[in-house]
């Protein structure tokens, strides 16, 4: 009896651990212009709103929607320098959004760009999940390639 207890557990713990880490990758075209709403001082400033819906594909070409939410928090008065967003997204896995992975974090952009500069990387958290991802918690690395294309790595735990 002992020993079928201490395989039991065994199988648990590590079945566990092996199901625990998953990486997952996420590409798409160049972004669309995002609707912005202008809440803050006119034209560009703290608390303006970037909007986002697109389609994507995930690493075995399963369709993917995303929907970002980017705010301002630190405006930069000159063009050189970088501004402050906070971005907040959910990244759904199938169509009715049941298996979604949510995502939340602070970069800095360009003024004139809605979206990173090409060849840079950010990494935000992973905040939570739903259906098959439900309290889902990691990273995920988002990088702007040369091509104008995007590629997110979910490192999920």
């Amino acid at each position: 009896m002992k020993r079928l207890f201490f395989y039991t557990i065994s199988m648990l713990f590590f079945s566990g651990s092996a199901l625990a880490s998953t990486t997952l990758t996420v590409t798409h075209g160049p972004t669309p212009a995002p609707t912005i709403l202008d809440v803050g001082e006119p034209g560009d400033s703290v608390g303006d709103v970037r909007i986002w819906r697109f389609r994507a594909k995930s690493s075995n070409n399963k369709a993917v929607m995303m929907d970002w939410l980017m705010t301002t928090t630190g405006y930069a008065k000159h063009t050189t320098e970088l501004e402050s967003r906070i971005t907040l997204s959910v990244v759904s896995f199938d169509d009715k959004g049941k298996d979604t992975i949510q995502l939340q974090g602070v970069g800095l952009y360009p003024i004139a760009g809605s979206t990173l500069k090409m060849e840079a990387t950010l990494q935000r958290a992973v905040i939570g999940g739903t259906g098959k991802y439900a309290g889902a918690s990691g990273t995920v690395t988002s990088a702007h390639l040369t091509d104008g294309s995007w590629q997110h790595v979910f490192d999920l735990e």
